[in-house]
């Protein structure tokens, strides 16, 4: 069963203007998908795990967090009347929450280096696609040790690193079963195949440790829109 991801509509316009109107997008702090995905194929080792519910982490500034007011059902009750809450977090869907939760990640990096951790800072600077982390490593030691260590560093800026998935089993071994990719959570790392996982769109075959496509053909009528669309 998915989880379901709730995105705010914040382009929804009231009186001619929206809260995405009154934003601010913030410099443009994500990687390069292609650079990330290149990063990941440098040395043979991957691992992947991903932010649970990143923009949720970072908190709106007190005095931002009146323009995030929305309309519930207390405790999703629809029979009783509606009440009027806010949001003290960014949200998805704002313009401006990729930016922050980016910065917010990043120096999350900053304030917690030190001399053993500069491949920690480096990593997470170089090697998220937002909530993605893709990083390949030489050797199983290096991975486990680094995975350890980002798994810390991320918790002191309230980020969980979850869903890991890598090519090696002794690496995967080394991460709580809790926090492994379901895909892998109930297999036998011994004997059974690894998955095929999601890699920043790409389908990544673990086990052959291969990245492809999947296409999936839609009918379009013989029109100039419909072959451009197809």
């Amino acid at each position: 069963k998915q989880k379901l991801r709730v995105v705010f509509d914040c382009g929804a316009e009231f009186r001619g203007t929206s809260l995405n109107k009154m934003l601010l997008q913030g410099p443009d702090l994500t990687n390069s998908l292609l650079g990330v995905l290149s990063r990941l194929r440098l040395e043979p080792i991957a691992l992947m795990p991903d932010i649970e519910i990143m923009f949720s982490q970072v908190a709106v500034p007190k005095e931002n967090m009146d323009y995030q007011h929305y309309l519930s059902w207390p405790e999703g009750d629809t029979t009783k009347p509606m009440a009027e809450y806010r949001m003290n977090v960014h949200i998805f869907g704002a313009t401006s929450s990729p930016s922050c939760a980016n910065h917010a990640l990043k120096r999350t990096a900053v304030d917690n280096t030190d001399t053993d951790s500069n491949i920690v800072t480096t990593t997470i600077n170089n090697n998220f696609y937002v909530d993605d982390l893709l990083k390949s490593v030489a050797t199983i030691n290096e991975g486990k040790i680094l995975a350890a260590k980002l798994i810390d560093t991320c918790n002191k800026g309230g980020f969980r690193l979850t869903k890991w998935i890598s090519n090696q089993r002794q690496l995967l071994e080394s991460i709580p079963e809790s926090e492994r990719a379901l895909e892998v959570k109930d297999i036998d790392l011994e004997s059974d195949n690894l998955p095929t996982e999601r890699a920043l769109g790409m389908k990544w075959n673990v086990e052959a440790d291969t990245f492809g496509f999947q296409n999936k053909y839609k009918k379009k009528p013989a029109t100039r829109r419909g072959i451009l669309s197809l």
